[in-house]
C-alpha cells in the first residue's frame, strides 16, 4: 500500500484527539460513497458491460487489492473478498491508497496540473496532517492553496487551486472530510488573515473516521499522537498544564475522561482541592469542568467552595449561577467582578480573551469590571484591553486605568 506520510517530520506531540467507538466507525464507513462504488465495481467485474466505465474507481479497487489485472482485464482477488464485508478495514485501506488514484484523475480530468499523479499523495498527506494538527476547529478552504504552495513548493494559480479542489472533493467522497460554511465571525477572521475582503465561506474539517485513521497512521510511524483519555491517570494539576493550548472541546473531553477514570468521590475530592489551591485561573476553570462531570455531587462541592469565599469562591459562584444551581440574584457584586475577571484571565492564558472582547455587549464596561475586582491579573488584562479592544474610547480608558494601577504599585 502507498500510505500517506507527512511532508516533514511529524511534530513531537500532536493534539490529543477523541476517537469514535467501533459502532460509529462502521456506520461512517458504510456511508462512504467510495466504498459503495468499490463494492459495486467488484460485483460487476467479469460481467460484460456492467463494470465501471471511468478510470478512478477501477484504479482504486486495484490499489485496495480488491481486483488485479489478468489478460488485460480486472478479475476479483478472492483472498481479499472478505474486505468487502469489513467496512472499517476497507475504508482505512481506501484512505491509505488514495494517493495511488492519481492516474485515474489524469485520465478523466484535463484540468489537473501536469504530474498530478505524483502530486496527489503529497496533497492528501499535507491536507490531512494540516487538518489533524489544527484540532477539531474548521479550517477555511481559502487558506489551503497558500499553505500548500508554501509546504509543497507549488506555483500559485488556478491550476493549483483546481488540484486542491479535486483533492478535497475526493476526500469528501471518501467520507474523510466535512465541508461547511463559516459563520459571520469566522468569515471576518478569514478576511483578515487572507487579506481578501470577500473570501469564500467554505470551511473544512476531518470526519471522526478520518481522525481515527490518521491517528493510527501517525502511531504506526512512531509519532506521539495522543488520544483523549490516555492521560486520565495523571493528577489534575499535571493534566491541566498539558491542556493549555488544547482546543476547548479537547480539554472538556480530557477532563470528563479524567473524572470517569476514578470514583466520583475521588474525582470530587481532588478537583475541589485543586480549585481551592491552584493559583492559575485556567486551573480553576478546568477544575470546575471536572467537577461538572461528576453531576449533582460536583455542584454541591462547588457550593462548598463558594461559601469559603476568595477568588475560588467567586469563580464557583459564577459557575453555579451559569448552571442554574443558584439564583442569579444571590450572586454579589464582588463575586461577579472577581469571577468574571478570573474567567477572562483564564481565557487570556488559553488564547481566547481577545476574541471575547469583540463579542462583548456594547453596554458592558469591561474596564470598570476589571478595576473593581482587585484580581491579581487585572493590570495584565487592562493592558490587553488597551491594545486590542475594538472601541477606541474603551481602549484608552483601559490604558489610563492600567497606568494608575502601575503608579500605585499594584
Amino acid at each position: 500500500m502507498n500510505e500517506q506520510r507527512p511532508e516533514s517530520d511529524a511534530p513531537p506531540t500532536m493534539p490529543a484527539v477523541v476517537l469514535p467507538p467501533e459502532a460509529e466507525l462502521r456506520i461512517a464507513a458504510e456511508q462512504s460513497l467510495v466504498l459503495k462504488d468499490l463494492r459495486r465495481y467488484v460485483a460487476a467485474v467479469g460481467r460484460p458491460g456492467e463494470a465501471e466505465d471511468g478510470a478512478l474507481i477501477p484504479r482504486w479497487a486495484e490499489a485496495c487489492g480488491l481486483v488485479r489485472v489478468s489478460d488485460g482485464a480486472h478479475i476479483a482477488v478472492e483472498e481479499n473478498a472478505n474486505l468487502l464485508d469489513s467496512p472499517v478495514e476497507l475504508w482505512e485501506r481506501a484512505y491509505l491508497t488514495i494517493g495511488e488514484t492519481g492516474p485515474g484523475f489524469v485520465a478523466e480530468d484535463d484540468g489537473v496540473p501536469p504530474g498530478f499523479e505524483l502530486l496527489l499523495p503529497r496533497l492528501v498527506s499535507t491536507i490531512a496532517f494540516t487538518l489533524y494538527g489544527s484540532g477539531p476547529a474548521p479550517v477555511p478552504v481559502d487558506l489551503l492553496p497558500e499553505v500548500l504552495t508554501a509546504l509543497l513548493g507549488l506555483e500559485p494559480g488556478e491550476s493549483t487551486r483546481h488540484a486542491v479542489a479535486v483533492t478535497l472533493d475526493l476526500l469528501e467522497r471518501l467520507g474523510a472530510l466535512h465541508q461547511g460554511v463559516a459563520d459571520p465571525a469566522e468569515l471576518t477572521s478569514v478576511a483578515k488573515v487572507t487579506g481578501d475582503p470577500s473570501p469564500s465561506p467554505a470551511m473544512i474539517w476531518l470526519t471522526p473516521i478520518a481522525v481515527w485513521a490518521i491517528n493510527r497512521e501517525l502511531r504506526a510511524a512512531g509519532a506521539n499522537a495522543p488520544v483523549v483519555g490516555e492521560s486520565a491517570d495523571e493528577s489534575l494539576d499535571s493534566l491541566c498544564s498539558d491542556l493549555v493550548g488544547a482546543a476547548p472541546a479537547t480539554s472538556e473531553a480530557e477532563l470528563q475522561a479524567w473524572a470517569r477514570h476514578r470514583s466520583p468521590s475521588a474525582a470530587i475530592e481532588e478537583a475541589t482541592e485543586f480549585l481551592r489551591t491552584t493559583t492559575r485561573p485556567e486551573g480553576r476553570l478546568f477544575a470546575l469542568i471536572a467537577l461538572g462531570a461528576t453531576g449533582t455531587r460536583g455542584l454541591e462541592a462547588a457550593a462548598g467552595v463558594r461559601a469559603e469565599g476568595g477568588v475560588p469562591g467567586a469563580v464557583a459562584a459564577m459557575w453555579l449561577s451559569e448552571r442554574g444551581a443558584v439564583r442569579r440574584e444571590t450572586i454579589t457584586r464582588e463575586e461577579v467582578a472577581v469571577g468574571m475577571t478570573d474567567h477572562f484571565a483564564a481565557m487570556h492564558v488559553l488564547g481566547s480573551f481577545v476574541h471575547q472582547l469583540a463579542g462583548l455587549d456594547d453596554g458592558f464596561d469591561v474596564v470598570d469590571l476589571l478595576t473593581s475586582s482587585g484580581h491579581p491579573a487585572t493590570r495584565e488584562l487592562l493592558d490587553v484591553v488597551g491594545q486590542k479592544h475594538p472601541d477606541r474610547a474603551t481602549a484608552k480608558k483601559a490604558r489610563t486605568a492600567s497606568f494608575k494601577l502601575r503608579s500605585q504599585g499594584a
